[in-house]
């Protein structure tokens, strides 16, 4: 074998290997978008709970 023939074939490996890599990090990233467009609202951003008076009292006398 040649020697360009050689360097021909791990060049068409290599852009093989590459066009893999990208399918994967394509698909890789549309599951993350899929992940995160399932996820809720209130999921993400809790709203703080209303402490009731006396709760909030305990709060100030026991410090927790």
């Amino acid at each position: 074998m040649s020697k360009t023939e050689t360097n021909q074939r791990l060049l068409n490996w290599l852009n093989n290997e590459k066009k893999k890599d990208d399918l994967q990090e394509k698909s890789y990233k549309n599951k993350i978008v899929e992940e995160i467009k399932g996820l809720k609202k209130e999921e993400m951003f809790q709203k703080p709970k209303k402490l009731s008076l006396w709760t909030k009292i305990k709060v100030m006398i026991l410090g927790n």
